[in-house]
């Protein structure tokens, strides 16, 4: 780590780091560590938003993410909610047997076998958009950028296969997702969660009709199957089936966008760990679950006391406050892992691997996509480095603060990330 923080004082540094200072949002991992030497449970009180604990520390975020004093309920209602519609149900927001209920019958059709069985059309989505960067870069190579190029067109392809859209329609989805997911942030102004809500207006009148027609006409597919799942007699309603699918978009999208971003850029910034992943494609698995921990696409997640309870340590926690669980800063706590800031792609080889990265959450609201998520990437990563003897970044030299950065509290990601690719 060479970069320092000017400030000791928590409080600055947790305001800069959730308020996204520039520094914090091109280089948040100094800050991260400065908050967790100073305070690794730093209570906040803001005037008029009550009290929000800030967490850096992997256990305390971990146990905070399981606890079942704490829920999401509280937060802001996104993601199909925020309308207020009668009925209208989404897991993100839901806890205690409502949510277990949902993510019952969701499990029951959305399994490890389902992802496995979409491996070949993964490559075969992937192979595709490599085969059209190749043909425009020549055999000579040249730049690219590979989030615009590979990592924004991917997730709502894989996604559109998994649930039934119709390939014409990825582009209306790709759209609508980008919009829709800003309504997951847990600072956004107004003007976001608004076009947020458009956009998840109309992608609820998409997968209305699109569920409608597999009720007619079911298929091989997500939408179809999740129609017809039974637990007991109990079924989804049309519109808990509308809002899975819609969350299935909206929270798949933006994180697999920003996993080939990040880790494209991490591999990039650190070519001896490149050189090992092309010459070992047997450390694929361990170097996707690295590169999730190094650079996280999650760095935020908000939960809320509902009754009193406790921190691990036994630090009280009253109802009503709020915890803000920095997962990028639990990701690379050295309590943890071992040198934490280097990149190290066999760190999750092995008999005996660490602690899986928070990166996915914790606790019963696990994502739900996260196997497929690990699929999408080891073939993305693979197939990345396979079909290119050259991948760097179009100027090595910049600094991290001069590259197109996303401005967001809940996600890390690049808008654009232009790298040089020559053909193997």
């Amino acid at each position: 780590m060479t970069e320092t923080v000017a400030s000791a004082d928590p409080r600055i540094i947790a305001m800069e780091l959730l308020m996204k200072a520039p520094a914090t949002v091109s280089s948040p991992y100094p800050h991260y560590h400065a908050l967790r030497t100073a305070a690794p449970k730093y209570r906040m009180e803001q005037p008029g938003q009550g009290v929000g604990w800030v967490l850096t520390a992997y256990d305390d975020c971990r146990a905070a993410l399981r606890n079942p004093s704490l829920d999401k309920s509280a937060q802001r209602p996104r993601m199909g909610d925020s309308r207020g519609r009668e009925g209208a149900r989404t897991l993100l927001f839901l806890d205690g047997p409502e949510h277990t209920r949902l993510r019952g019958l969701v499990s029951r059709v959305f399994t490890p076998r389902r992802t496995e069985t979409l491996r070949p059309r993964l490559a075969a989505f992937v192979d595709g958009l490599l085969d059209d960067i190749t043909a425009r870069i020549g055999p000579g190579g040249g730049e690219v950028d590979i989030v615009g190029s590979f990592g924004f067109p991917l997730p709502v392809m894989v996604i559109g296969e998994l649930v039934g859209v119709p390939p014409e329609d990825w582009p209306l989805l790709r759209r609508l997702t980008r919009a829709a997911s800003g309504g997951l942030e847990i600072f956004a102004p107004e003007e976001v969660l608004k076009a947020s809500d458009q956009a998840l207006g109309e992608m609820e009148e998409y997968f209305a009709d699109l569920v409608r027609k597999r009720r007619e006409d079911p298929r091989d597919d997500l939408a179809s199957a999740l129609g017809q799942v039974e637990i007991d007699g109990d079924r989804l309603s049309v519109d808990e089936l509308i809002q899975v699918i819609v969350l299935l978009f909206g929270a798949g999208f933006q994180t697999m966008t920003d996993l080939i971003g990040l880790g494209t850029h991490a591999l990039c910034r650190n070519p001896d760990q490149l050189q090992r992943l092309r010459a070992e494609p047997e450390l694929t698995r361990s170097a996707v679950e690295e590169l999730l921990r190094f650079d996280s696409p999650v760095h935020v997640l908000g939960r809320a006391a509902f009754e009193d309870t406790t921190f691990v340590d036994g630090t009280p926690l009253r109802s009503g406050e709020h915890v803000i669980t920095l997962i990028g800063a639990a990701n690379r706590d050295p309590a943890r892992y071992a040198d934490p800031d280097r990149l190290d792609i066999a760190r999750f080889a092995g008999a005996e691997p660490p602690e899986t990265p928070l990166s996915f959450a914790w606790g019963p609201h696990h994502c739900l996509g996260a196997q497929l998520a690990r699929a999408e990437g080891q073939i993305a990563f693979r197939r990345l480095v396979d079909r290119f003897a050259v991948i760097e970044l179009a100027d090595p030299d910049a600094d991290e603060i001069d590259l197109e950065w996303r401005h967001s509290s809940t996600f890390r990601g690049l808008e654009e990330l232009r790298v040089r690719l020559v053909p193997a």
